[in-house]
């Protein structure tokens, strides 16, 4: 993965250092197109500029753009950063007094409010499935939940899912193979770790 970085000078030999500094810090992707000579059209994007901003993999319409900032002495500088690089490749850049940038990057609109109670919808700003439902995983998906308490975890702490004897034959209703309340401890014949103590009447 890589990130394009674009900058403008006003003189070539400030591109020209700045492309060596690049270089030199172990950037591959390094292209420099000079600026226009003294006396040639100022302002007009000259259609071999456009074409050499074009073979750094500028698009066309930000080629003319720059191209036009070329055609007034300007030099342009720009540099594929590969992953992890394109901070240094900035500060780089920027230690050389570049101009203001030519096309303004737009502002990212942030329509989604972060919220501690959808965590994963806001962190990705993505959409939520449904909003304001007590149970939405059964809502998307139309299979009933298997409890309507808030944990998912049974044991002395948490409650059960089900207060059923055998949930998971009655959910599929498929025949119980034992009616016994502590099936595995007594196929294999082991004590219970717990018992249940009545409460007295």
């Amino acid at each position: 993965m890589r990130q394009t970085i674009t900058k403008l000078y006003g003189t070539q030999a400030q591109a020209s250092a700045a492309a060596e500094a690049l270089k030199a810090d172990g950037h591959r992707y390094v292209f420099l197109v000079p600026g226009a000579e003294p006396g040639a059209a100022e302002g007009t994007a000259d259609p071999e500029t456009v074409k050499a901003i074009m073979a750094a993999q500028i698009y066309k319409g930000d080629a003319e753009v720059y191209a036009r900032h070329l055609a007034k002495g300007a030099s342009l500088v720009t540099v594929h950063a590969m992953f992890g690089s394109a901070q240094r490749a900035i500060t780089t850049l920027k230690s050389f007094d570049p101009l203001p940038d030519a096309i303004p990057k737009p502002p990212v609109p942030s329509r989604f409010v972060y919220s501690v109670h959808t965590p994963f919808s806001s962190t990705f700003e993505l959409p939520l499935l449904t909003e304001k439902v007590a149970y939405p995983a059964e809502t998307v998906s139309g299979i009933p939940s298997l409890t309507r308490r808030p944990v998912l975890f049974t044991g002395r702490i948490m409650p059960f899912l089900t207060e059923a004897a055998a949930p998971f034959s009655r959910m599929l209703s498929l025949p119980t193979l034992t009616k016994s309340a502590t099936p595995f401890s007594s196929l294999f014949r082991l004590p219970l770790l717990t018992r249940r103590r009545e409460s007295a009447a």
